[in-house]
């Protein structure tokens, strides 16, 4: 009874930990079954899925969301001919250091064409790209009524007085890069930019304005986050703050997701970088929507005036994401136990401030929650050892009741009573624990902090696999030791499915950060120390 509870509890772990792979195999396959849609048949979503009310072909309005300076958001009530767009003209691009990050902007159509962070490295050596290229939206990308007046738009030229280069410094600290078109008709659309130095945080006022506009609204959108490669166990996708509510989920084909209200923030996300719009209004709208292979945000925004507001694009640090405030540092959530995963958070950087090593600090914090649940663990290792010395009349009486399961769970029980034994004693500490062992697998699993962190020898990338298999070899090795100084079931499929349990594990971890293997091996290490020293200790007794 004690082994079956014990391997339902190792079940219930490898559950946990897979719960996220099959996550991600959950959008991959969405992905995978868009890859064969026509280009056409995305600019045909990106209109009509959008649960906006339909306005005129010549008037500009917002598929999705945004904020409206009253409480009920504009709707278009006069046309606005966007139809007639000046001569395209050649662009070029702007592109200002930060020092944190170096952002391009094309004059074509205002976009943002490029964000290189300077701080994270991709598999080449050079700064991570954090916008998707191959997206066919770009952000800050401005969306009307129809697909032909977006268009349009997005591929003319503003005009811009800013220098193609700038260099932000201590002594330049802030920079303001407008961006103007004005239309044949008399309709002026503006994108200013206002950078700051060592800041992911960017300022924006954006506008249509001029005759017709009045009661028109319009969206600016950002494409899917980029900066990652291979597979990612994490939710990758929409996310937004609403009403003091944090909803994240990847919408469907033809089915966009609107969120109506008081919006903090929305954007997109992935495991360790994130984009986000911050509305100024106390009444916004935002929609994420599936666009072909990629998620696209949008907020929606009132024409007549220019709308102040900002967006984020950078690093999902605790740090940086705290400075901007609106509780943009909500985008991080390390899901079911995220109440636990930030104080061991904070313990963990603040171990690092003072060794100056991830990999030594995630040792020393395992060996902490050790000693946290230290007398749990010393009950459940003495119920262990009183199975083990009952394990030859439990054998036996299963043997001589085993045509008769009822007499023999009433025997058992006789036994325990014997003995003196609580056959749950040995799991309710390892239950315990679970919570804590899922919010810690989260914290190293995501956490940005450990990305390019080096730690000794081999491992120089603890948000990585050991490139070499030693961890996970030696965790399950740490399993394989573990099973053998406690107590085998009597019941055969049971004990060859225990003996297998190292090695599912071992194969379950091969590619996870080595962080994370690091961790699960020092508790196995400790584990085996804290069963010996009871052993020795009832030997000398």
């Amino acid at each position: 009874m004690e082994r079956k509870t014990l391997y339902a509890i190792l079940l219930s772990i490898a559950v946990v930990i897979l719960w996220d792979v099959w996550y991600y195999y959950r959008y991959k396959d969405v992905l995978e079954a868009n890859r064969s849609k026509m280009a056409h048949k995305r600019v045909e979503q990106q209109t009509n899925g959008n649960n906006r009310q339909p306005l005129k072909e010549n008037a500009p309005a917002s598929p999705a969301s945004a904020p409206a300076p009253t409480p009920a958001l504009a709707v278009e009530s006069k046309p606005l001919d966007l139809a007639t767009t000046a001569p395209p003209a050649q662009g070029r691009t702007i592109t200002v250091d930060t020092g944190v990050s170096n952002v391009s902007i094309s004059t074509t159509g205002g976009i943002v064409e490029s964000i290189k962070l300077f701080r994270y490295k991709d598999a080449d050596g050079g700064p991570i790209e954090i916008v998707d290229a191959k997206s066919q939206f770009r952000p800050l990308s401005l969306e009307f009524a129809t697909p032909e007046a977006s268009n349009k738009i997005n591929s003319a030229v503003f005009s811009s007085a800013a220098p193609d280069k700038i260099t932000l410094t201590a002594g330049n600290k802030d920079v303001s890069v407008p961006l103007t078109m004005a239309l044949p008709n008399g309709v002026v659309i503006t994108k200013t930019l206002v950078f700051h130095h060592l800041s992911y945080l960017v300022d924006l006022q954006i506008g249509v304005s001029g005759p017709g506009v009045e009661g028109t609204t319009f969206g600016v959108s950002w494409n899917g986050i980029a900066g990652e490669e291979g597979k990612s166990y994490s939710y990758v996708g929409p996310v937004v703050l609403v009403d003091d509510k944090r909803l994240a989920d990847s919408p469907k084909e033809k089915e966009p997701q609107t969120h109506e209200g008081n919006v903090l923030w929305g954007g997109v996300t992935n495991k360790y970088y994130c984009a986000a719009f911050l509305p100024t209004a106390v009444k916004s709208k935002f929609t994420a929507r599936k666009t072909g292979e990629k998620d696209v945000v949008t907020l929606q925004l009132p024409a007549g005036s220019a709308n102040g507001l900002a967006f984020y694009a950078g690093p999902k640090d605790h740090g940086e994401l705290n400075k901007t405030g609106r509780e943009l540092i909500r985008m991080i959530n390390y899901g079911w136990f995220d109440i636990l995963a930030n104080p061991l958070f904070i313990l963990l950087t603040w171990f690092n401030s003072i060794i100056g090593n991830f990999g030594f600090s995630i040792i020393l914090l395992t060996v902490l929650v050790k000693l946290l649940f230290w007398p749990l663990s010393q009950a459940s290792f003495k119920s262990v050892e009183k199975m083990k010395k009952v394990q030859p009349e439990m054998k036996m009486l299963q043997e001589r009741y085993k045509n008769d399961r009822t007499k023999m769970n009433e025997e058992l029980i006789a036994l325990y009573k014997k003995y003196n034994i609580n056959p749950m004693a040995g799991c309710l500490p390892i239950i315990l624990q679970i919570p804590v062992f899922v919010a810690l697998y989260k914290v190293l699993l995501e956490s940005i902090d450990l990305k390019g962190a080096n730690f000794v020898l081999w491992i120089h990338d603890l948000s990585t696999k050991d490139p070499y298999y030693v961890t996970p070899v030696l965790m399950g090795l740490s399993m394989l030791a573990q099973q053998k100084m406690s107590p085998s079931s009597t019941d055969p499929l049971q004990r060859k499915l225990m003996l297998a349990m190292p090695l599912v594990f071992t194969v379950m971890f091969i590619n996870f950060p080595s962080g994370l293997v690091i961790y699960w091996l020092v508790n196995n290490l400790l584990s085996i120390l804290q069963q010996y020293l009871l052993i020795m200790q009832q030997k000398e007794a």
